[in-house]
């Protein structure tokens, strides 16, 4: 559907990040005539005064920075095919490039600081202080600093490993023609159940992946991934190409491995990530459960890739209009308390501005949450009326809602949280909705139905996305090696994976092992593992909610408001959760495997 055929309180309103495009052209000037500011601060921070002016100015314009890029973001999103919006968004990034280069010198000054000097300079000008977190992050690594002229190349390339914890990261260059290759590779028709002719986009592949009608839903997914199978030696350089340059930052940093330079960014250590792959790999008797599950149910000889993904439970109602979802996300959140539920009904309310709810042609494809200090979040989703739909839906609203406590709660120097705790508050939000109806189904049938709809959730986020991490570390792996990333290794790694995961009962198409080429999360630097850990983790919090332990909702709330003001893991700890073990994860595991049995009981029942 064109864009202007859908009305317009269904839209975003970008105004409330810049009123015109006239204004964001403002902001990018604003930004540009700060740089000669910062160039008469730069070789004088030591001086208390002009660090704490210097400071003061950083954020006032790295937030502005933010604005510029979010609007020209989302405006591309809107039309990814868009000429202008496509300018504005290069334009947006070049200005994002330019400040992080200016303003590279903040970080070498304050990183050269002796300990007793910012001591001084703390009790010299007590303005500074409000900035200590901001410091001690950025000290943290002290270790990894190298000398100007080194830093200043690093930033030129695009040096992403420091301190700025920021879900709103320039993406490589890699990235954008990633984005790029999708946009402009013509999909194929096929026929719908109906036998007419459809064109198959980015966009509506998931709905006729999910189709009951086996005929179609193969020949989606069999083209989707023949066409991709075009451009494999192309998406293998671009994803062996990201993967040497996060080697690269890696090694100039000297981190033995780029997991290893990832994960300390955000003060993570490296057992969190192994921890989950190993916890998987002893719970992955229930994933091969899940396959036969899914034979016996849909009556299958074989079980493939395109089989996965269609409802359970055929004949179960599953048209959900827009409003009757925010209604089932209100009802089920309730455990959250009345400060979060007031501030989700006005997100939700698309008259407020905050999401664009329908597909439209050349829209990007998925769903997200994007925010910046000042400005309320956005979601962008792709709604199609499926029960899918809603739970996406309440997980980008956990994203935004996570926003926003963050910033009534935190400056700005503290309100950029790591995506590691950003999935859990998300998947709280899909947890406690996928309890809440299932506890309330009116039926055999429509429980039956909800618990296929959980289990599918808990197979697509604890082992598909543990997949894809494994799958990222073994690509790092071998570019740490030295061994070239050609898309026969990517396919045959990829493969062997997805065999190993699924088990016996699974069946390999001929070009199944294509499917990490389409994969956007490859791209994002260790960060797709964090849907599995949140998920994990939201879990334990959902049961301390639902349970309504004394604290419980407050404590989440503390962690949702948190920030960066203290370590991912300690804010964790302190909502109840530890995943420097791997109970979480067994956990999670065990839950899936309860839902299995719950369906088979069921079943056989009918």
């Amino acid at each position: 559907m064109p864009r202007n055929k859908i009305p317009k309180e269904y839209l975003w309103d970008l105004t409330k990040i810049f009123k015109s495009d006239a204004l964001w052209k403002q902001g990018i000037a604003e930004v540009k005539a700060s740089f000669k500011e910062f160039a008469s601060l730069r070789g004088k921070l030591s001086d208390p005064s002009k660090l704490n002016r210097c400071l003061d100015l950083y954020f006032a314009k790295h937030g502005l920075a933010n604005r510029v890029t979010m609007y020209a973001n989302l405006r591309e999103d809107s039309d990814t095919t868009d000429a202008l919006t496509q300018a504005m968004n290069t334009e947006a990034l070049a200005l994002m490039a330019d400040f992080m280069r200016e303003t590279s010198f903040i970080k070498q000054e304050v990183l050269e600081m002796s300990d007793t000097a910012l001591a001084k300079a703390y009790k010299s000008k007590p303005g500074l202080t409000q900035y200590k977190p901001y410091l001690d992050e950025l000290r943290r690594r002290r270790a990894r600093l190298l000398n100007p002229e080194a830093e200043r190349v690093l930033s030129m390339a695009g040096d992403n490993l420091w301190a700025e914890i920021d879900l709103n990261e320039l993406p490589s260059p890699l990235e954008s023609a990633f984005h790029a290759l999708l946009s402009d590779i013509v999909w194929p028709k096929i026929k719908d159940e109906k036998g007419t002719e459809v064109q198959l986009t980015l966009s509506n592949y998931p709905k006729y992946r999910a189709s009951s009608d086996r005929r179609v839903r193969k020949e989606a997914v069999e083209s989707f991934f023949k066409t991709i199978h075009r451009y494999e030696h192309v998406f293998a350089t671009l994803l062996g190409g990201q993967a040497q340059f996060n080697k690269f930052l890696a090694q100039a940093r000297n981190y033995p491995t780029a997991m290893e330079a990832y994960l300390d960014k955000d003060n993570l250590p490296v057992t969190v990530y192994t921890n989950l792959i190993e916890a998987v790999h002893a719970n992955v008797k229930p994933l091969h459960r899940y396959v036969a599950l899914r034979k016996k149910i849909m009556k299958l000889d074989q079980v493939h890739l395109y089989d996965l993904y269609p409802p359970l439970v055929a004949g179960v109602k599953s048209d959900i209009p827009y409003e009757k979802a925010v209604e089932m996300i209100q009802e089920a959140l309730k455990p959250l308390g009345q400060e979060y539920l007031d501030v989700l009904a006005e997100g939700m309310n698309p008259k407020h501005g905050w999401v664009d709810v329908y597909p439209n042609k050349n829209k990007k494809s998925g769903a997200f949450s994007s925010s910046c200090y000042g400005v309320t979040p956005y979601v962008k989703m792709n709604y199609f009326n499926d029960f899918d739909d809603v739970s996406t839906l309440a997980h980008e609203y956990g994203h935004a809602l996570h926003s926003h406590l963050t910033m009534k709660a935190q400056p700005p120097w503290t309100s950029r949280y790591t995506s590691f705790i950003a999935e859990i508050a998300s998947t709280v939000n899909e947890i406690l909705l996928s309890d809440t109806l299932i506890a309330k189904a009116k039926t055999p049938a429509e429980k039956l139905y909800l618990l296929t709809e959980r289990l599918e959730t808990l197979r697509t986020t604890i082992y598909r996305q543990t997949l894809f991490a494994e799958f990222e570390l073994l690509i790092h792996a071998a570019a740490e090696a030295g061994t070239p990333i050609t898309a026969d290794l990517l396919g045959k790694t990829y493969g062997t994976l997805i065999t190993k995961y699924y088990g016996p009962e699974y069946v390999m198409g001929p070009t199944d092992s294509i499917e990490w080429a389409y994969i956007p999360h490859l791209y994002y630097k260790f960060y797709v593992f964090v849907y599995a850990t949140g998920l994990s983790s939201a879990i334990a919090i959902a049961d301390r909610l639902q349970q309504g332990l004394p604290g419980a909702a407050e404590a989440y709330l503390d962690m949702l408001r948190g920030g960066s003001s203290k370590p991912p893991l300690e804010l964790l700890k302190e909502a109840g959760v530890d995943l420097t073990k791997p109970t979480a994860v067994e956990a999670a595991a065990a839950l899936f495997d309860k839902t299995i049995t719950e369906i088979e009981t069921l079943f056989e029942a009918k």
